[in-house]
């Protein structure tokens, strides 16, 4: 009669996971002046605000979302980007009816396969709940970025109206409300 023995395998992993997300999208921007004075003016506003300009793109980090602006094409991507050093460990065990024959290397060789299996299952399932708090924080951030994109096209159409105004003739009169955003030029040609 054959005796049967225990075999059994830990596996164990350090894996850093990595999660990110991004949307684009244009801003609306009408062209009262040429496009590149209203780049221009869309620099300047965003600078305002606190972008930095790095290879002719604005752009702001704040925790962990990133916000680029591109003047000349008025394009806009919204980031966000997390990673995590986690410990995975697997272990398996199983019967070889030999203690150090073929036998027992196969069934080892197919246990340390199982437990990379069920390593890697558990690190996808780290990464897909990383992917969800990236993508939960980048659409809690997007209302914030449009409703603060809008007032700087609203601060830049303004503006590109009072220069476009003042190139036609004298500015009579001009009355400005920024709560709504109203604004009223009255020229003499």
């Amino acid at each position: 009669m054959s005796r049967s023995y225990r075999v059994s395998v830990k596996e164990s992993e350090n894996r850093v996971l990595r999660a990110e997300d991004r949307v684009s999208t244009c801003l609306e921007i009408i062209e009262v002046l040429p496009p590149e004075q209203m780049a221009g003016l869309l620099k300047d506003e965003l600078k305002k605000r606190g972008f930095v300009e790095e290879d002719g793109k604005l752009v702001r980090r704040e925790k962990g979302v990133t916000v680029t602006v591109d003047p000349e094409t008025a394009t806009v991507t919204v980031s966000a980007e997390a990673s995590q050093s986690v410990d995975l460990e697997s272990e398996r065990t199983g019967s070889a009816y030999d203690d150090a024959g073929p036998n027992n290397k196969q069934v080892r060789e197919n246990l340390k396969k199982e437990a990379k299996k069920e390593i890697d299952r558990k690190a996808s399932e780290k990464t897909a709940e990383l992917q969800s708090k990236v993508t939960d924080k980048l659409e809690g951030k997007l209302g914030d970025v449009r409703k603060e994109l809008d007032e700087a096209v609203n601060r830049v159409t303004a503006e590109a109206l009072k220069r476009k105004a003042a190139s036609m003739g004298s500015i009579k009169e001009m009355t400005e409300d920024p709560q709504s955003g109203s604004l009223t030029i009255v020229v003499e040609v």
